[in-house]
This record gives structure tokens, sequence and C-alpha cells, in this order.
């Protein structure tokens, strides 16, 4: 898969709001809806680190979850995937999440995935 297209197909999301966060197990989803008619999902399966303009946080940390839902209604901004390194996404708020593309941040075969209407995008680990 190029990154042309990855990009291309992620930036579905730039310009919206992200509508929900859903914990499973050890993974997580963010959901984006555009007017109720389409739901676009982000799964990330190498859970991210959330970066505020003064800390970062990781999925020990005990505010974690909480940072991660102050993102609800919050609106992507910018989609930037560097390929085999990170995936970055940019709220309005400037936080950051990045979900790590290299094979040593992962224990499973996927890094993350993106389905919307235009498709399913897969990031396998190297």
């Amino acid at each position: 898969m190029s990154n042309e297209h990855s990009v291309s197909h992620l930036s579905d999301i730039s310009g919206k709001e992200m509508s929900s966060v859903v914990f499973i197990r050890d993974y997580i989803q963010l959901i984006f809806e555009e007017d109720y008619k389409e739901t676009m999902i982000f799964t990330a399966f190498t859970l991210p680190i959330i970066k505020t303009e003064v800390s970062s946080y990781i999925r020990t940390d005990i505010t974690y979850c909480n940072i991660l839902c102050s993102l609800i209604n919050q609106t992507v901004t910018k989609v930037d995937i560097e390929e085999n390194v990170v995936i970055s996404l940019l709220f309005e708020n400037n936080m950051v999440l990045e979900i790590s593309l290299r094979g040593e941040d992962n224990e499973g075969p996927e890094a993350a995935m993106f389905s919307s209407g235009n498709g399913l995008t897969v990031w396998p680990l190297p």
C-alpha cells in the first residue's frame, strides 16, 4: 500500500469532529460521523501517545482515558503519516495523537486501520 493512498484515505477525517472513543480491551476506536450519514472508524491497535502543549500521556498514566475522551467534539485539523514511523492526528485544541508504526512498539500484526465510505486502509507493521 502506498503512503499517498494511506494519507489521502485517512485525510477523510480532516475537518471532522471526533464523536466518540470506544475502549476495547487492548485497543481503541475513534469514531467520526459526518452529518450522521457516514461513520468513519479509526482503530488504533497500538495505543496512541497523547501530546499536549505541556506534556505527553501514555496508557499507563492515570489521566490517559480522561484526556483521550476530552477530544470528543474536537475537530481534526491535520493528518500526517510518516511511513513505518508514526500516524499523527492534530486536533483543533493543539493536542496530537501519535500512533507508532514501528514494529518494536507493537505486539500484533497491524498498528492501525481506518474504515470509511471510501474503503478500508490497514497499516501493517514492517
